[in-house]
């Protein structure tokens, strides 16, 4: 550390320390997951007072550079190096190489708070126990011992109707809907219904596989099925546990017509589970597919629990769709590595997943409080709606609000995050709106992010 930090005469040393770590950090010198030294062992480095160091930490904390952990110690924070500022799809956006000093993007999981003692005793017990036999190009729709661990798992934490020959494990969720749709245009299928707004990575795929995205609204209770039926559409897919980005819920009502449309039309409804997990007010609602199985495939991933590095995800599929789309695996045979889906079957049934969610739910909840609490204090005009859930919030702006040139504006204060109509077509008109990732960022970092927000917005 002494090669990265030399004090000079003038400006406080915990000035100093602090702007010589921030620059290291930015330039990459420092990368993140690193891990600094202890305060005391620093100080002793450095010679300087403890103190010195203690309140250099503290801020670089407080600005989300460094994240404390307990018994790790302090380390650098994931999205706080040099580079490109990205989307969370990873592509480079065209602001250009602006700094990410506080991350509020959504659909990012704390990636410090990752497992990973638990996670490789898991892949340990499987490098251990796996066959032989087993390290050959294997089952594209995934490892037996996968599939087996899914289709429990979905059973008894989603009230699914999951039979392992039934589940499809894929490289995350784009990968298995690419093949879904491909699976369905075999089978005659010209037209995909998408929730608008909706997550603007499902047009994509439904684009990618040759079909035509069609737009379908939602309001404050889902998907609006009467606007549904008059589109001509031989599937759709839905957020309906956890709407994103507004956060609804999908009412009782609308589940109900909705699984009469697919039943009506023999047509496929693709239930996408997304953030189900986080919910802090109340229990979780049960799937669509545990109602009708025959007519919901259901999807899921563990980019949002865990991290989307894993790059696993799984599709329980009604029986009649299984073969034609494992075929459409077995072209490319993309699917996640052996090795891999066995440790993650190892950590399913330890029951790992639900102890980490049960830590990380806490964690979330009093993260999402601490945003909550700063918006009202410095941005009182921020409407917030939706459910006490997931990994984001989303703030409703007065309606001559340009949404936009906030975000950008926010950018390049260093602060990243999304604006509603980026995940948008807008067929139906929608006021502005800001939608707020807090899942990364410890309590003060998100104080310290509201406030140069609130200095963007006046």
């Amino acid at each position: 550390m002494d090669l990265l930090v030399t004090f000079e005469s003038g400006a406080p040393l915990h000035r100093q320390l602090e702007r010589q770590l921030r620059d290291a950090i930015r330039a990459g010198r420092l990368r993140p997951g690193v891990t600094l030294p202890a305060s005391r062992l620093l100080a002793d480095e450095l010679e300087v007072s403890r103190g010195v160091v203690v309140e250099a930490y503290s801020q670089l904390i407080a600005e989300g550079y460094l994240v404390a952990r307990r018994g790790a110690g302090t380390v650098v924070a994931h999205g706080a190096g040099a580079g490109a500022l990205r989307d969370v799809e990873g592509v480079e956006h065209a602001g250009g190489p602006a700094r990410i000093r506080f991350d509020l993007r959504p659909g990012q999981p704390d990636y410090a708070s990752f497992p990973r003692q638990r996670y490789l005793a898991s892949l340990g017990r499987a490098m251990r126990t796996l066959p032989d036999a087993d390290l050959t190009y294997g089952d594209p729709r995934g490892t037996h011992q996968l599939r087996v661990a899914v289709s429990d798992y979905v059973g008894r934490v989603r009230a699914a109707v999951a039979e392992p020959d039934d589940v499809v494990i894929s490289a995350g969720l784009a990968h298995g809907l690419t093949n879904v749709w491909s699976a369905l245009r075999e089978r005659g299928a010209r037209r995909i219904g998408v929730e608008d707004p909706g997550w603007r990575w499902q047009v994509r795929t439904v684009e990618h596989a040759g079909l035509t995205a069609v737009p379908v609204p939602v309001d404050e209770h889902g998907l609006v099925v009467e606007a549904l039926e008059r589109l001509d559409v031989d599937a759709v897919t839905v957020t309906p546990a956890h709407h994103f980005p507004t956060g609804v819920v999908m009412s009782p009502g609308r589940r109900a017509a909705l699984l009469e449309w697919a039943r009506r039309r023999d047509a496929l409804i693709l239930e996408d589970d997304y953030d189900v997990e986080y919910r802090y007010d109340r229990e979780p609602v049960a799937s669509l597919q545990g109602m009708d199985p025959e007519h919901v495939a259901f999807c899921a991933t563990t980019s949002k629990t865990l991290a989307p590095a894993l790059r696993l995800g799984w599709i329980v599929l009604p029986r009649r769709l299984v073969a034609d789309v494992a075929r459409q695996y077995a072209v490319t045979w993309a699917s996640p590595p052996t090795l891999e889906q066995v440790a993650m079957a190892e950590f399913l049934a330890a029951g790992e997943l639900d102890r980490h969610i049960r830590r990380t739910r806490r964690l979330y909840r009093d993260r999402r409080d601490a945003l909550i609490a700063a918006l009202a204090e410095h941005l009182p005009q921020i409407q917030i709606e939706g459910e006490a859930a997931g990994l984001h919030l989303v703030g409703w702006l007065p309606s001559d609000a340009d949404e936009v040139a906030i975000v950008g504006a926010a950018r390049r204060r260093g602060v990243a995050l999304h604006a509603i109509h980026r995940h948008c077509t807008c067929v139906a008109p929608l006021p502005p709106a800001l939608i707020i990732g807090y899942a990364q960022l410890p309590e003060p970092a998100l104080r310290s992010a509201v406030r140069e927000l609130a200095a963007v917005m006046g």
